[in-house]
């Protein structure tokens, strides 16, 4: 079978369903059957105990260079050495998402396997794979898990998990490590640093970036080295192809003329204060039933002296969070000059929860105050 035909077999537009839907003429309509809907803040929990991409400091950390001889403790070896040295969980997880919006394919596991593009692993009678995408419908991370469950016991238990993801999307939140712990294991195979953290009885980490972009292999406490580090030759030899997921398949793209009270209240009034807007684009996420929820906007707003551009999310990852200077309350005009002489955006936080994203692509500073000050109570 041909990856074409592959990719139309599990994504196939049901241009019925879609015209059954009734959505206005001037949305952008996404629609494929046989994928499982999720939302982000369902998905989020998924998020707790990862591990961060990042590109380790290597300066007095040892590495091993990788031979066919290598066994599967061979990768850990480094277990159990130092304190750890890991940073601990971020809790902004908790309050949003890294990502908008998330969708699950699950029930097309025989088909991905047949094709190679997933191994066959029928011990493990559990399986889901959802891919995560940010608000503008870029790709965030890809997810496969392979879960096996004992009615009776804890016997057999595992969880195996490949995480897989553009280089360009932005770090996960979870877990940040700036320089390598002296428990983890550092293997160089091929040009390329495998990292591997965890020991036996405890969850065990592989982690390794290539041209095709980050992945990352997770074991839990009761998967043995050699259980991981097979997922890990497999995704070794087979890359999972980001191309397959490099567009939602089931968001809803519209105009805000359409959809004119999704996020007004973290919106301000850019035509009170003499703005023409160029464009205003909302993402409706996903469809459930005949419901939608907006995840994500962008507006760009011209006037004489100024040209913004207002993004709103509801996933905010760890640069969001790092740029961000509050509650439109909490700003200050004093704050606000400070952040924006380094780069030209600032990030704001509402309750709701949302991000929104403030760029001024032309103008004075003074001009995104006065949008700040507009929202203030």
């Amino acid at each position: 079978m041909k990856k074409e035909d592959l990719f139309n077999i599990i994504g196939e537009v049901d241009e019925q369903k879609v015209a059954a839907a009734g959505i206005a003429m001037n949305t952008k309509k996404k629609t494929r059957p046989g994928w499982v809907r999720w939302s982000a803040a369902a998905a989020c929990l998924c998020l707790i105990g990862a591990v961060i991409f990042t590109v380790p400091d290597m300066t007095r950390h040892a590495s091993n260079e990788w031979s066919a001889t290598m066994k599967a403790d061979d990768y850990f070896k480094n277990s159990g050495k130092g304190n750890g040295g890991g940073s601990e969980a971020s809790t902004t997880s908790l309050v949003m998402p890294p990502y908008a919006s998330a969708e699950s394919r699950g029930e097309a596991r025989a088909v991905l396997e047949a094709e190679d593009i997933l191994p066959s692993m029928p011990e493990h009678q559990y399986f889901n794979i959802w891919a995560e995408y940010n608000g503008d419908g870029s790709l965030y991370k890809v997810v496969c898990m392979w879960m096996r469950r004992n009615e009776k016991s804890l016997e057999g238990y595992s969880d195996l998990r490949l995480t897989a993801a553009p280089r360009e999307v932005h770090e996960l939140s979870d877990y940040v490590s700036t320089q390598i712990p002296d428990d983890v294991t550092v293997t160089i195979r091929d040009g390329v640093q495998i990292m591997a953290h965890g020991k036996e009885n405890g969850a065990k980490t592989m982690t390794w970036q290539t041209e095709e972009g980050w992945y990352q292999v997770d074991g839990s406490w009761n998967d043995r080295y050699e259980d991981v580090v097979a997922l890990f030759e497999w995704f070794w030899e087979h890359p999972l192809e980001l191309s397959m997921f490099a567009e939602p398949e089931n968001m809803i793209f519209s105009d805000r003329r359409s959809y004119p009270d999704a996020f007004r209240e973290i919106i301000p009034d850019f035509s009170s204060l003499g703005y023409t807007a160029e464009s205003e684009l909302v993402n409706l996420g996903t469809r459930d039933g005949d419901k939608t929820a907006p995840v994500w906007f962008e507006g760009i707003y011209e006037r004489s002296d100024a040209r913004i551009r207002w993004t709103v999310s509801v996933g905010a990852d760890k640069d969001a969070w790092e740029a961000c200077l509050g509650r439109p309350n909490e700003v200050t005009e004093e704050t606000l000059n400070s952040a924006m002489a380094e780069k030209n955006r600032i990030n704001l936080f509402f309750d709701m929860p949302a991000m929104a994203t403030v760029y001024l692509e032309e103008g004075d500073v003074s001009a995104v105050w006065e949008l700040i000050r507009s929202m203030q109570k």
